[in-house]
């Protein structure tokens, strides 16, 4: 496909309507275009028809980000987010407030659990780490504050290059601008990447990755451009995942400390069914008495606290449960549904300056870097649960 739609502009966004087979392209000027590629499904040849490309829109400044979903075309540009319904040809803008820089946008499908068959929500990034939340209509409900939640430290990044490091002590507030967002609410800056579970208004975890350039999501695989041209590959997993993972490939050091740093998980009673109490007490005998002696003695205390199958504790919380609204994400995630009034901008900001307790913010995830047994360096991926 070519198109001299954009000629002397540089192409800032682009976004997919896979149903359609079309493409949405913008540009630094605030142009955004519809081209569509053949399909087999149009006959023989098809491929090589030329179709015309349509200009959808013109914004007030550079496009920063596109996202596509149910006839509905979200444009975030430098100065606002704008709604299009690309069928009827109707544009309305996202709330009342400009803002001055790259502020991403993207739909959040309710497409599991009790939300089968509601329209999208809509995430507009904002200043001072707030993001708007608004209906498929385009209507601002709520704002999510989450400079005092990201005070939190980060979650390490393990890998096999170097010993895993984290600090549990509170760090600063971080006042951020979200330059795109994605689905589930990821969102990353060039030194690190957050993941957002809005639904309860909380920080799920962030991490530090050096030198990003851009992110693509897809289900929980994440792959990160960096500035150098290489690509890693994240995947979001569980603890449990994760460490289960790392025994089968005898990697015991590493699964002994991810046990200890993410004994919160490791220890429930959930955990037995993919980590037994055997397997841990082996993982131990694996390690080095004489070099290791400070790891075994904290997995040891690991293991006593560990809770058996059928525990009280569990029954608890499976009760407690049962008494929640969520559903389950395609990563493993778990949402918590909630419920709010119609709110608008940030005058009416939704409550979401609660902090995470640490213990309940790493009871779920960390992420891990794992490197394949290859020659080049640059043969790794990333696992992040």
């Amino acid at each position: 496909i070519v198109s001299s739609e954009h000629r002397g502009q540089n192409i800032t966004a682009l976004c997919w309507d896979t149903s359609t087979l079309r493409v949405f392209v913008g540009d630094s000027v605030g142009k955004v275009s519809c081209l569509r590629a053949g399909s087999s499904k149009l006959g023989k040849g098809s491929a090589f028809v030329i179709f015309p490309v349509q200009t959808v829109t013109t914004v007030d400044s550079r496009v920063v980000q596109l996202g596509y979903q149910d006839g509905r075309l979200l444009v975030s540009s430098l100065s606002r987010c704008y709604l299009c319904d690309t069928e009827k040809e109707k544009f309305w803008r996202v709330g009342n407030k400009e803002r001055d820089g790259e502020y991403g946008a993207c739909f959040l499908p309710q497409n599991r659990g009790l939300l089968v068959g509601q329209p999208p929500l809509l995430y507009c990034a904002r200043p001072g780490s707030r993001i708007w939340e608004a209906n498929f209509n385009g209507e601002v409900l709520s704002t999510h504050q989450f400079k005092k939640l990201l005070a939190c430290p980060p979650v390490p990044l393990i890998t096999y290059r170097n010993e895993p490091n984290y600090n549990p002590a509170q760090s600063s507030p971080q006042s951020l601008g979200f330059p795109k967002l994605d689905q589930n609410l990821l969102t990353w800056t060039g030194s690190a990447i957050y993941i957002f579970t809005p639904q309860n208004g909380q920080v799920l975890l962030w991490t530090e990755v050096k030198d990003l350039v851009d992110i693509a999501v897809h289900r929980n695989e994440l792959f990160c451009l960096h500035g150098s041209g290489h690509l890693s590959h994240l995947s979001l997993l569980s603890a449990e995942r994760c460490v289960e993972r790392l025994l089968r490939r005898e990697s015991w050091t590493l699964a002994a400390a991810v046990c200890c740093m993410f004994q919160h998980t490791i220890t429930t009673s959930r955990a037995r069914k993919s980590i037994p109490i055997d397997r841990l007490e082996y993982l131990k005998s694996q390690l080095s008495s004489s070099a290791q002696t400070e790891l075994i003695n904290q997995l040891e205390e690991v293991i006593l606290k560990l809770e058996p199958l059928d525990s009280a504790s569990s029954s608890r919380r499976s009760s407690i449960s049962s008494h929640e609204s969520f559903n389950v994400l395609d990563c493993g995630i778990y949402r918590v549904i909630s419920r709010r009034g119609s709110q608008s901008d940030e005058e009416t900001s939704s409550l979401m300056n609660q902090s995470v307790s640490e213990e309940e913010r790493l009871k779920e995830f960390s992420f891990v870097q794992e490197e394949d047994q290859v020659d080049h360096g640059k043969n790794f991926s990333c696992y992040i649960w």
